[in-house]
This record gives structure tokens, sequence and C-alpha cells, in this order.
């Protein structure tokens, strides 16, 4: 090593010295969780997944309003299960707001809750202290990195969710039913039981040009984003239940729609302490 690269060389290493955590990773630093790590909101006692900051492959060839492309994302957490029955309630009880009408089966406190609209859901996160995952962070939730069809890997079957795609459902099934289909992450029913609401405006052209780090959506729009399918009848075709699958049905994804075969779930920035 000359004397040139030598001084380089130290250079470099005392300036590295300098910004500790800049280059960490959750290898040598302990303060940044693993992938799957678990915490609990002590708001509504969700369960919360860890996901790492990164890439991953988002969207597919075949949709045009979300194609494949590399997009990178911060770390955070997001709910492990959809927003239930019980901890919507206890949101209502805390804030004076009212239950949403019940749906044909009945409140059960371990389903999801339905019937909510976008703001519905909204309030809740921010009575929770979380947000509505952006489309982005729940499809990187849904399928991990490596741009899986499904949650569960790339082979369709209807046994690893709530669907009436493989026999006919008349309701919601309880959250975390199917541990068999979940993510890589962990998360369960990001495919099946209900639609969840995110935090974007539904733009079909949107994706194309959006930024390729943390895109949040469009500023405004007529329409919100839905992913992962449910149990309703309507949605029998497997692409439904695709990780990339946006809902693009106009009168279906206004968001003042209350249906019983939507939901949602929450996330939470790495950082911030949930209380």
């Amino acid at each position: 090593m000359s004397f040139r690269q030598s001084v380089l060389f130290y250079f470099m290493t005392a300036l590295l010295a300098l910004l500790p955590g800049r280059f960490a990773s959750a290898a040598d630093d302990p303060n940044i969780p693993v992938a799957g790590a678990t915490r609990i909101n002590p708001k509504d006692g969700a369960e919360m997944v860890f996901v790492p900051a990164g890439s991953f492959l988002m969207g597919d060839d075949y949709r045009e309003d979300n194609p494949r492309r590399t997009v990178t994302l911060d770390a955070f957490w997001i709910y492990k299960n959809d927003v239930t029955v019980s901890q919507y309630r206890k949101f209502c009880q805390a804030t004076g707001r009212e239950m949403p009408p019940a749906p044909n089966w009945g409140w059960k406190d371990d389903h999801p809750v339905v019937n909510v609209s976008w703001d519905d859901a909204a309030a809740y996160c921010d009575w929770a202290g979380v947000a509505l995952p952006t489309e982005a962070q729940w499809e990187k939730a849904a399928r991990g990195t490596d741009g899986r069809t499904y949650p569960w890997g790339n082979g369709w079957d209807h046994e690893m969710l709530w669907s009436s795609a493989g026999e006919k459902r008349t309701s919601t099934a309880p959250v975390g039913s199917f541990p068999a289909g979940a993510s890589p992450y962990g998360c369960l029913d990001m495919a099946g039981n209900v639609w969840q609401w995110c935090a974007d405006w539904y733009d079909a052209n949107y994706i194309k040009n959006a930024s390729a780090t943390n895109p949040t959506g469009p500023a405004t729009g007529q329409y919100r984003v839905l992913r992962g399918g449910s149990w309703k009848g309507n949605f029998l075709n497997e692409s439904y239940f695709r990780s990339t699958f946006r809902f693009n049905i106009a009168s279906y994804i206004v968001p003042t729609l209350r249906c019983s075969f939507y939901g949602f779930r929450g996330v939470g920035a790495v950082r911030a302490d949930l209380n």
C-alpha cells in the first residue's frame, strides 16, 4: 500500500467512525429489529411485525396500473392482523364514536371489523398512534422482496386464505385463521377475509411515474386504494388475491363506502414510541 493509499484508508476509517449507525444493519446494531420481529401497540393491543428498510420488487408485468419495478422503503412496523371488532369497539368507547352497522352475521370480537369507510379507518389509526399503510408498504409486507405472486408463494392455493374462490363463504373468519398463508414477515390475511384500505388515493397512471423511494400516492384524488381480496362471493378469480392487485372498479373504491368485506390494518414508524 502506497503512502497516498494509506492516508486515504485511515482518513476513510476515521470518517466512518464519526458516523455511527449510518451504515448499520440489524446484524451489527442491536437497536434495529430483525425481519418479522414483533411488538405490541400499547394503545390497542395489536401485535405488529417488523419490515426492514430496503428494496423490493413491486408490481407485475401483467398489470398496467402496477407495472413491475424496484421500490425502496424505509423500515416500518405493520399490524400482523386486520383490526378486529374488539379493538374497534375499544376505539369507539374511548372516542364516543358509534360502531358501524353490524354485518348480517353480527359482531364477533375476533373477526375483522367491517362496514368501515376510509375515514373510519384513518380515524382509528390516528387514535391508535399509527397510520394506514401506503400501498407500497402494504405490498412489501404482503409479498416480501422476491416478487412472489401471493403472500405464501407463487402457486394459487385456496386453502391458504379465507375466500369464496374454493368454497362459498357467507361471512368473515377470525383473524389469523390461516397461519400457513402468512407473508414472509408473518403478516396474516394479506389475501382474503377482507379488502384492506390503504392510505393512497387511487390513480391508474400514478405508479408508472411514481418515486422509486417511499412513494405515498397522488396528492389528491376521488378514490382510495383497496388491497388483498375478501371472503365475498363476487371475487372468485384468483387474480383478486395477488399481492399486486389494485382494486380498480370505481364504484367500489369510493372512500365513503362501507361494505361487509372491507377492513384495514395499521402501520407504525420504527422510531415511534406508539404511546
